[in-house]
Formats: structure tokens, sequence, C-alpha cells
């Protein structure tokens, strides 16, 4: 599996150190939440989770295949996620997009119905 800059994905926490927290990624690769993700609020952080705990992370940096994660990026809408089937839209946002799709999909189910505005 490839781990593209702003992919998001679920992780689950092995260990908790000085440098960051390390998790487990699908088909068993590794990451680091570096502490530094954590701002001033590290200290605290580092005892909010615990080994075991499944996480919400954004991959920010793979270089030779070390996986730099994020917890406070994950929001980061710079960060495109490539799985993203809305991230070439630049004339809707994906909300928007999702609803015309929508609206398409009930126009067809009443054409097939053969019903009509009332």
């Amino acid at each position: 599996m490839k781990f593209p800059i702003g992919l998001r994905l679920n992780a689950k926490v092995n260990n908790i150190t000085k440098l960051g927290i390390f998790v487990t990624l699908p088909h068993r690769h590794h990451g680091l939440i570096f502490h530094k993700d954590f701002g001033d609020k590290w200290e605290s952080a580092k005892k909010k989770y615990s080994v075991g705990d499944e996480i919400r992370v954004v991959v920010i940096n793979n270089h030779e295949g070390k996986i730099s994660l994020s917890l406070s990026q994950v929001n980061n809408s710079d960060l495109v996620d490539p799985t993203n089937e809305f991230k070439d839209s630049k004339d809707f946002t994906p909300l928007a997009k999702l609803l015309e799709k929508s609206t398409d999909k009930i126009a067809n189910l009443k054409n097939q119905l053969n019903l009509s505005d009332r």
C-alpha cells in the first residue's frame, strides 16, 4: 500500500515515547506522530492516548519508507486526500457535487417509475 501525502487513515497506537506516538498503519506499516505536532500540549496529549487506541491521522511526509503523520492536521483542507473523489472539483464544493449527484439519481429514479412532479 502506498501512503501519499494527504491520505487520511486509521492507525493503532503501539508506543508512546519522548519522540512522539508510534502507530501501526494498514498492511503492517508503521508511522510516527512527532511530539511537535502537539506543540505546547505534548505533555498532556501523551497522557490522553494509550497503546491500542485507534486514531485518525493524515500523512504529512513519506520519505524512503519513513511515514510522518499528524493528528492536528487531519482537517487541514490544504492537505488534499488523493483518494477523495472530489479532489479535482474546481466548480463545486464537495457537498454541492454530492448534492448534484443525488439530485440526478432522484430524477433518474422518477423517470424509471414514470412519476412526474405533481
